[in-house]
């Protein structure tokens, strides 16, 4: 726990409970929303925003205890939206990654993003949309179609694979749905440390004594 704690304390991400999935995550990522984003058309900067490229980084992660996936959704002047998303399904670590990015790529869509890049670490998955490998498994395959679907309604859409160390802040919010979800939907206190604590100022106890 102070191990994440430490790490996603230096990327400021709010973590908030989520009792629902699918569909109502899109909802709640509007009402999120900044209102000069959702609010499109008032002013020539929004417009222009939706045209301009937008990036997206998405990670998947499942485990024993769980699965999990994290976005973050990056505006051409650099505001960042991110979301992490407990699944309470069974899940695969690659079909984790697909949630991953069909969750970022219908958020995307939903505000009216045009333009897109989609940062993956799964090589896996860049791959097979790229075409470069073929999906054998009938569950991937599935959401390989669904995903193709999705990235062809953008007018412009690219997806890269990174490494890993590219794609923090996603990989720690995955983490964090699927492994810490059960200890942050209760209350959590965390505490940040600016300095070593053998370093902190010595309280000096003064003594004195009568004649």
């Amino acid at each position: 726990m102070a191990k994440w704690a430490i790490e996603l304390g230096e990327h400021e991400i709010t973590f908030l409970p989520r009792h629902s999935v699918k569909a109502q995550v899109i909802a709640d990522f509007l009402v999120e929303l900044p209102s000069d984003i959702i609010k499109q058309g008032e002013t020539t900067v929004t417009r222009r925003e939706m045209d301009e490229l937008w990036e997206l980084y998405t990670d998947g992660a499942s485990s024993e205890e769980g699965a999990g996936i994290g976005l973050l959704l990056i505006s051409p002047n650099g505001e960042e939206i991110t979301y992490a998303i407990r699944l309470k399904f069974a899940a695969s670590n690659n079909e984790a990654e697909y949630e991953a990015l069909i969750a970022g790529l219908r958020l995307a869509k939903s505000i009216d993003v045009r333009q897109l890049t989609a940062y993956v670490d799964s090589q896996l998955v860049a791959s097979q949309l790229n075409g470069r490998f073929k999906a054998r498994d009938t569950s991937v395959q599935k959401y390989l179609e669904l995903t193709k679907a999705l990235t062809n309604t953008f007018a412009s859409f690219e997806i890269k694979q990174i490494p890993r160390n590219r794609n923090k802040k996603a990989d720690a919010l995955s983490k964090l749905a699927s492994l810490l979800y059960d200890h942050f939907t209760k209350k959590v206190m965390v505490e940040v440390l600016k300095r070593n604590s053998t370093e902190e100022d010595t309280l000096m106890a003064t003594i004195t004594t009568e004649e």
